[in-house]
Formats: structure tokens, sequence, C-alpha cells
């Protein structure tokens, strides 16, 4: 009896184990076949919004630079020298380069050509102000660090949002530039088409005019002499 009772404990195991294995078998293809989640493209990057961003980034950037104390820095005089020129020239650029820039963008309606001037100008602001922050960072204070820190994040998400824009803009004209040339190329393949220009068209069941025969110009007589003629003359009395 505990014979008949074990031999139907391990059939009952033995069931429950290869109907859970079933189960997971074809469960398993159910989680391969699901669908990837599909990504979706960036939303259209709006101009103005860019470049408001650049124009508040960049303020605070050179306001903040501003606040270095360099000098301060446990450092040579050399390291430190350089540390300023860097920067000067990061403040002269933001000052005087990027307004101006900005200024091209707007009035040429975002063209790509003065668009990509602007966004690689940013990059290299964005270079020189990363290498001055890791430096401040390890010879400056933190009060002097954090803030240039938060401007290369910002700086970095005005390129990043400026080069979405370029992109885009590339694509919309590449676009155009194809639809353009596909319609030309439609119009000259299509049957009938005009073609323009003047052409001359030669009658040929005209007969051939003849040419005038020319005139012949008619020479009039000479003119009498006036002198007696010598037999007038020889008979005259004397």
């Amino acid at each position: 009896m505990k014979t008949a009772f074990a031999a139907v404990i391990a059939l009952l195991f033995f069931a429950g184990h290869g109907a859970g294995a079933q189960v997971q078998t074809q469960a398993a293809p159910a989680q391969r076949t699901q669908p990837a989640p599909q990504q979706q493209p960036p939303a259209a990057a709006d101009l103005n919004a860019v470049l408001l961003q650049v124009q508040q980034v960049t303020s605070s950037t050179s306001v903040n630079i501003g606040r270095l104390r360099i000098e301060k820095w446990k450092t040579d005089s050399e390291q430190k020298q350089q540390l300023q020129q860097v920067a000067e020239s990061l403040q002269k650029n933001i000052a005087t380069a990027v307004p101006g820039m900005v200024t091209d963008v707007q009035s040429s309606r975002g063209s790509v050509v003065t668009s990509f001037k602007l966004y690689h100008n940013l990059n290299v602001l964005y270079e020189n102000l990363n290498y001055l922050a890791d430096v401040a960072g390890s010879l400056g204070k933190k009060e002097e660090f954090e803030p240039l820190s938060a401007d290369c994040a910002a700086l970095e998400s005005a390129r990043k949002n400026l080069s979405i824009y370029i992109e885009q803009a590339a694509v919309r004209l590449e676009s155009a530039n194809r639809a353009l040339t596909n319609s030309a190329t439609q119009a000259r393949q299509a049957p009938g088409t005009p073609v323009t220009g003047k052409k001359v068209i030669v009658e040929d069941d005209q007969p051939a005019k003849k040419p005038a025969k020319p005139t012949k110009k008619r020479t009039s007589p000479p003119p009498a002499s006036s002198a007696a003629s010598p037999v007038q003359s020889a008979g005259s009395p004397h």
C-alpha cells in the first residue's frame, strides 16, 4: 500500500513538474516575440528658445568667471598666468563674438550656415570653460567651482539643442532640394512637354523664287554738236 501511495506521489510530482516546464516553454516564445519599443524622434527644436538659452548661459558664465580669484590659487605663477589668459579669452568671446553670431542667426532666420558658426563657437567655449572649471575644482574654492560646473552643464545643453536644430534644418533643406530636383526631372521626362526656344520652319512645298533678271541700263545718245559740218563749211561763201 505504501509502495502504491509512493508511486502515486511520484507520478503527481513528475506530472506537475512537466506541466510547469511546459508552461515555461510556452511562455518563453511569447516573451521573445514582444516588439521592442520604438525610439521616438527628437521634438522640433525652437530656435528662439535655443538662442535665449545661449544668451543666458553665456551671461552667467561671464559673471562667474569674473568672480574667480586665480591669483590666490595654490599653483605657480606661470600656470596662474595661463589660467588668467583662458579666463580673459572666454569673457572676450562672450562679450564680442557671441552677441554678433546670435544676431546673424536671427537676421538670417536660422540659416544653417550662421547657426553652424554659432555652434562651432559654443564648442570652443565649452572646451575652455570645462578646462577652467576642472582646475577651479582642484585649486580654487568650492564657491568658485560649483557655479562654473553648473555653467558647463547649461552650455552643454545649449549646444546640444542647437545641434538638434541644425540637423533638422539640414534635413528640411535637403528634402526641399530633392523635391525640386525630382519635379524638374519629371517635367523633362513627361510626354508632350513643349520645348522652349525658337524654331525655324522651312517650307519645301513652295517653289523657289527665281532670281530677278538684271535690267540693262539705257544709254542716252550723245548730244548734237553745235559746230557746222565740214561740208557746210566748204560751201559757205567767203
